[in-house]
């Protein structure tokens, strides 16, 4: 009979033992821990930038751009901001804690850009979901920037596993 993570009373890794009970990988367990920590910041930093800092313009302020305008100017940039902040703390939890016993290529500073990179398509899908889902429906930002998370995410763990932090060929390939 196999024994699992999950049997052994000596385990003392909480995800490993989470993830032999569930039909995931640990790693996607992790990337999930993860993503739900960096939800927290990005919340708090939507807060931040849109509720509390007076440094950005002021709500309801329109802004031209060349093919349209934004009714919110400081919604569009207080969102940007507060994914780039959770990008930067993703980098860091996938780098340090999810992806750790993966092979690195490249320098530190060009994987971060790599992954910022990366994180683009997903970025774009939150910024464009808060901004057209609140001053458009009028719905609160933080849940625009709930659905905008939701969205994004699979686009981040497939750019994550794939092409940042990829498996080593042996291990991709059977046999």
């Amino acid at each position: 009979m196999e024994t699992t993570a999950a049997d052994d009373p000596n385990s003392s890794s909480f995800v490993a033992r989470l993830a032999a009970r569930l039909p995931i990988s640990p790693e996607f367990l992790k990337f999930l821990l993860v993503g739900g920590v960096i939800f927290v910041i990005n919340q708090a930093a939507l807060l931040l930038f849109y509720d509390i800092l007076p440094v950005l313009p002021v709500r309801d302020r329109n802004f031209d751009f060349v093919l349209f305008t934004h009714p919110d100017i400081r919604l569009l940039l207080a969102s940007a901001l507060a994914v780039e902040v959770s990008i930067v703390f993703k980098f860091y939890a996938l780098e340090r804690w999810t992806f750790r016993d993966r092979p690195r290529r490249g320098w530190r500073p060009v994987r971060f850009l790599r992954f910022n990179a990366s994180c683009i398509v997903g970025s774009v899908i939150i910024v464009a979901t808060v901004n057209v889902l609140t001053p458009v429906f009028g719905i609160s930002p933080y849940l625009s920037n709930t659905a905008g998370t939701l969205l994004g995410f699979s686009a981040n763990w497939l750019f994550s596993t794939y092409l940042i932090w990829p498996l080593a060929r042996s291990e991709a390939s059977p046999g």
